[in-house]
């Protein structure tokens, strides 16, 4: 039987990351854009998409009361904001959700109001990283030694920006089949960007793996060369859970280089970029599946030292 609250926790930090990497990436593009072309096809580009976040950043605050024995006792969890780190992870949460559903009225109802959407964007963009850097230091405890040390918050921003780069070229797609459909007046341009917004998303996705696989290499070495505690935790993830720290590893790379094959695929083909959608969809679905998995053995193989 699946426990719901050994999964809660692992599900609702890749979905937040996922989406501070997602606002992150199409905030960039809306500045990009505005500044291009206009705020009409910035607005364009962007609306569907900040919806796909909103709800996203619902559903993980929503999943996460799962972990809780006692739910309904969560919003105390802000009464300690000045001294603990958790504390800061939730009241930040909380401002990066209102700001981003704000920031999607004004872009529903203020379509004109540039100004007050750049600045409640970037806003958003800010609180959404202070929420992952703050949900990393939750984790920067001496008692737990496999969590302990930079390799916590390199992960953890690794996949923000992995996943906040695939799953909004995705989102960019499924935008675009949308205009395809209703044959918008901006469709030759839009096609255009969502072409471009692909090959850098592919481009970045490599790097972070790369950093990400370099990470793995770092904490590896880190735990050997400490003590008995650091030495079970490497066991545990080299040991016990080595089959899905291999599956882990090889979906990383499979998902990253299938992007980059398909990437490299519609670059030389005449189809229209959309007609990829599926096929980037899946290279996400592998990524994501990596993720998950990784975040499942961070928290698998933590070891408790002292007392």
């Amino acid at each position: 039987m699946v426990n719901l609250r050994e999964w809660a926790l692992p599900v609702y930090t890749i979905m937040m990351q996922m989406s501070a990497g997602s606002m992150l990436a199409l905030w960039v593009l809306y500045t990009v854009a505005l500044r291009r072309y206009g705020p009409e096809i910035a607005t364009k580009l962007t609306k569907n998409p900040l919806i796909v976040i909103v709800v996203t950043v619902i559903t993980a605050m929503i999943g996460s009361h799962y972990h809780l024995s006692r739910p309904a006792f969560s919003l105390f969890a802000v009464l300690n904001f000045q001294s603990s780190w958790l504390s800061r992870e939730v009241g930040f949460t909380v401002v990066f959700a209102g700001l981003a559903g704000l920031l999607l009225l004004v872009l529903l109802y203020r379509p004109n109001a540039v100004k007050g959407q750049l600045a409640l964007g970037w806003g958003a963009v800010t609180m959404g990283v202070v929420t992952v850097y703050a949900m990393s230091r939750v984790y920067l405890l001496p008692t737990q030694i496999a969590w302990n040390s930079v390799a916590t918050p390199i992960a953890f921003f690794c996949a923000m920006v992995l996943l906040g780069v695939i799953g909004m070229a995705v989102v960019l797609l499924i935008n675009l089949y949308l205009f395809t459909l209703n044959k918008d007046s901006d469709l030759v341009l839009i096609r255009a960007v969502t072409r471009r917004v692909l090959t850098l998303a592919c481009g970045v996705a490599i790097l972070v793996a790369l950093i990400e696989l370099a990470n793995y290499g770092f904490q590896i070495v880190d735990l050997y060369n400490q003590g008995s505690t650091a030495h079970a935790s490497l066991y545990l993830l080299l040991g016990l859970y080595r089959a899905l720290f291999v599956i882990r590893v090889a979906l990383l790379i499979a998902g990253v280089l299938a992007l980059s094959l398909v990437t490299l695929w519609q670059q030389r083909r005449s189809k229209p970029v959309v007609r990829f959608l599926a096929s980037i969809y899946l290279t996400f679905l592998m990524v994501l599946i990596s993720e998950v998995l990784g975040r499942f053995l961070f928290y698998a193989v933590h070891v408790r030292t002292g007392i």
